[in-house]
Formats: C-alpha cells, structure tokens, sequence
C-alpha cells in the first residue's frame, strides 16, 4: 500500500515574527517601569558596630547645636564652611568626615550635606559611635 504525499505549499504563516514579540516585550516593560525619582543625598553610612579608617580623610566637620560649627577644629560659620570647603577641594574623592550631636535636627544635618555637596565634595563620611553589646 502507497501512501499518497502532498506537498503544497503553506501561503500564509501563522507565527508572530520575533520582532513582533521583541517589541510588545519591551511597551510591556515601559508600561510596568516605574520611572519615579527621589531627590536626597547619597551617602554611605558607616556601620555602627564596626570601626572603619579612611585613609583620605583630611577634613572634619563637627556641628555641636545652636550653629556651632568646627572646620578641623577651629570654629567657622556657615558661610565660612563654604569658603574654607571650596578653598580645600581638590579631588571629588576626597572625603569629608562630619560629625553631629545624638540630638541634632535632621535638617541641620542636610543643610550641611548639602554646603559640602555644594563645594564640590562627593563622598561623606558621617561619624557615629560604637554601639557595645551591654547597651542595645
């Protein structure tokens, strides 16, 4: 027994070509994105268990409330940070140590941030104390 063959030829194709697929892919991601930004200040916190040094840490901020406020020690004010920051900066990665009292208001903390960013400053370093085990 001779099966019979045929061989005709398909005119149309039933696929979505990979383009197609490629394209709907990527609307979907776009639809799904979320494209919302936040503005803050980005810095890396030390953690507060561990002791780190940084070797290029040569400027030391201190901010002790009621706008008392130490440049490596001498005491400057606000508008003064600004020009002994813009005086010191040489590298964008050099990096800047600040420290403030347990109960200063957050605000403050940003105002400063925001002087050293402004002065060209990339990299913070903010001082915390150690935290013993007997105290948690």
């Amino acid at each position: 027994m001779k099966l019979k063959l045929s061989k005709q030829r398909i005119s149309t194709t039933m696929l979505i070509s990979m383009t197609d697929v490629i394209f709907l892919l990527i609307i979907f991601l776009l639809i799904v994105s979320n494209f919302t930004s936040q503005s803050g200040l980005p810095i890396r916190l030390p953690g507060s268990r561990s002791a780190a040094r940084h070797s290029l840490q040569n400027i030391h901020i201190s901010y002790l409330g009621d706008d008392q406020l130490f440049y490596n020690g001498e005491p400057v004010d606000f508008s003064g940070l600004t020009q002994h920051l813009t005086a010191d900066f040489t590298d964008p990665e050099q990096v800047v140590r600040f420290s403030a009292m347990e109960d200063t208001p957050l605000q403050k903390v940003i105002s400063v941030m925001d002087i050293i960013r402004g002065a060209g400053f990339e990299k913070i370093f903010v001082a915390t104390e150690v935290i013993e085990e007997e105290q948690r």
